[in-house]
């Protein structure tokens, strides 16, 4: 019995009793009401604390579900604005590249002010051609005739042999029919430029039919002649567009005349935006010594 008494159990139990006898002596004192107001002074803060966190929560769901509700058109007229962005940059790059030909058509025209120019944009190639032709966007609506020469600012590119209402195809300089008079701007040695598959593969092209004393070497730059040749083709460009730069010379396998390989100034796989020029100086009178040409070698083939 005396060990109950010292327990905790007991020490408890004294505490509960007196905590008791205190409640009861103040309500006796203070009024039955003050038991009441005690609880409401513990329990009021926590209900605030509860009704605040309530209403953050049915705020931010009506937040949800109106986003919900209005998300399909936020959503377009987002869509919209990328879209309108889109269009303004496609027209910016657009008036870049217009901006950037029309600097080299006035270049070339400033240097060469009998040219007839118009410029023109690469819109397809050929994946079974050898020698990098390709089809350009003018055609015979736009002045645009068989042969005329396509350049960029660089140089000669190649020339129009086929022509429709509203394209055109160029056939390059690596073409194997290509034949065209050339000189060497260092010395004015002359030749013809040809070209075949094996030069070609390499992107290389030849000045040929030079003598044995020519003083054509590595790095001369090689230009148009404006002479035309016994295929009646050279004379259809104009003199002094570059051509391309000397990389060697050899001695021919066919003869003892010497020819040099030529390393265009232009690649014309990578060429995206070219100039045609619809007419220059002597054109008229390039055409009937080819027409002439090509006559006296029909000629001679019949005798």
């Amino acid at each position: 019995m005396n060990r109950f008494f010292q327990t905790k159990k007991f020490k408890g139990l004294i505490v509960v009793l007196f905590l008791l006898f205190s409640l009861v002596l103040y309500t006796s004192t203070a009024g039955p009401g003050a038991v009441g107001n005690m609880l409401n002074s513990i329990v009021m803060p926590m209900q605030r604390v509860f009704s605040a966190v309530t209403g953050k929560a049915e705020t931010s769901a009506q937040s949800i579900t109106k986003s919900k509700e209005e998300l399909q058109s936020e959503n377009q007229k987002l869509q919209q604005q990328v879209n309108e962005l889109n269009q303004k940059l496609t027209n910016y790059y657009s008036a870049l590249q217009q901006n950037e030909q029309y600097k080299q058509f006035l270049g070339i025209k400033n240097e060469n002010k009998d040219y007839q120019l118009l410029s023109a944009t690469v819109i397809g190639r050929d994946p079974n051609s050898l020698f990098d032709s390709f089809t350009i966007d003018q055609g015979s609506t736009s002045g645009v005739t068989k042969d005329c020469p396509v350049i960029t600012s660089a140089g000669l590119v190649g020339w129009v042999s086929e022509v429709s209402a509203l394209s055109s195809k160029v056939t390059t300089i690596l073409d194997a029919s290509a034949q065209f008079g050339v000189r060497d701007t260092s010395n004015r040695d002359t030749g013809v430029l040809g070209s075949d598959l094996k030069l070609a593969d390499k992107g290389l092209v030849k000045m040929e039919y030079l003598s044995s004393g020519t003083t054509v070497k590595a790095g001369d730059q090689i230009v148009t002649s404006g002479l035309a040749v016994e295929s009646g083709f050279g004379g259809k460009f104009p003199r002094g567009l570059p051509v391309g730069k000397v990389s060697t010379v050899k001695n021919s396998p066919y003869d003892v005349s010497l020819y040099a390989e030529v390393k265009p100034y232009v690649d014309p796989s990578k060429v995206r935006d070219v100039m045609v020029i619809t007419d220059f100086a002597g054109k008229a009178e390039a055409a009937k010594e080819t027409a002439s040409q090509n006559s006296s070698s029909a000629s001679g083939a019949s005798k």
